[in-house]
């Protein structure tokens, strides 16, 4: 997403892994298993956002580094699960529908190539997780929940909610030229606020967070309705990380309003949140349970390298 707090962080990139949330978040993980041998001939790539790329979860790619993306997103997990042939990630935190099309600048002033440009007639799979940095969106629902805007603007944020439907079906419409024998899944954004109570990391009360959450789940609407036009499949976060908002405390996918590095940017997805998606994601591709591993290692002769 496009929040100002990254900017100062984004030097900060971590080294390390986060510590004490391998095993929570309601996934019951066996040990650890690294498998490296590529059992599928899928070509796999991924778009999106922040929610996608996984800011300052662990270790962040450089391929490149003002992409902020890491080696433990949602998508390497799905990589390494799925045995892919190839793997490319060309999520981006801050990017817009937008950036889908035109060259983006990233938080260290550089500019990154057009996402699309990794999509061609190889591709078999890929996954859409974009929509909420659209006009401002998630931002301003952020703002709204830590007082920074005396009043919400609820209607006008749910009238660009239901804008984004139009922008994810034109999306899907041009990866499917791209890549005309690609299975496409548009990944919705997960529960990141309380709607009914509140607690020390949200500034708002549960009357302000009520309209928040409407927002979010208009924003989510627009997402199923853009993939379901354009024939694309949706993938449900919003009811999968139900209890796992910011609040819940040892259950949260979601980190709070503090930078961590290593952790998560503020109120991102940590990396038990990203396992978590990564497992809807498999069994909406596979229909079939994935065998969860504590740290995303697809093969690194499957990993594709991007281009500046």
């Amino acid at each position: 997403m496009r929040w100002g707090v990254l900017l100062a962080g984004l030097a900060l990139a971590a080294t390390g892994c986060e510590g004490g949330q391998a095993a929570d978040g309601g996934l019951d993980l066996p040990d650890p298993v690294v498998d490296t041998e590529v059992t599928s001939t899928i070509d796999y790539v991924a778009l999106g956002d922040s929610f996608s790329a996984g800011p300052f979860i662990g270790t962040m790619r450089s391929d490149p580094t003002g992409c902020a993306r890491s080696r433990d997103n949602y998508p390497a997990f799905l990589a390494d699960w799925l045995d892919v042939a190839s793997y490319t990630d060309v999520s981006c935190s801050a990017a817009t529908t937008v950036d889908l099309y035109q060259r983006m600048r990233m938080f260290d002033g550089k500019t990154t190539r057009p996402q699309l440009d990794a999509v061609s007639a190889d591709t078999d799979l890929v996954t859409l997780g974009i929509g909420g940095n659209d006009f401002g969106i998630y931002d301003s629902l952020i703002r709204c929940q830590d007082g920074r805007l005396a009043t919400c603007p609820v209607a006008e944020l749910e009238a660009d909610a239901r804008k984004v439907a139009g922008r994810v079906e034109q999306a899907v419409r041009r990866i499917a030229r791209r890549a005309p024998d690609a299975s496409v899944y548009v990944v919705g954004y997960p529960d990141i606020l309380p709607t009914d109570r509140t607690c020390a990391a949200v500034g708002a009360s549960p009357e302000v967070l009520g309209p928040v959450g409407r927002v979010a789940e208009r924003l989510n609407d627009s997402l199923e309705a853009g993939a379901e036009a354009a024939g694309a499949t949706y993938v449900d976060m919003a009811a999968v990380s139900d209890g796992h908002d910011v609040c819940a405390k040892g259950r949260a996918w979601i980190n709070g309003p503090r930078f961590r590095a290593g952790v998560a940017a503020p109120f991102h997805p940590k990396i038990n949140g990203m396992r978590a998606m990564a497992a809807e994601v498999f069994r909406s591709v596979t229909g079939d349970e994935p065998e969860v591993t504590e740290y995303a290692e697809p093969d690194p002769d499957v990993v594709v390298l991007n281009q500046s």
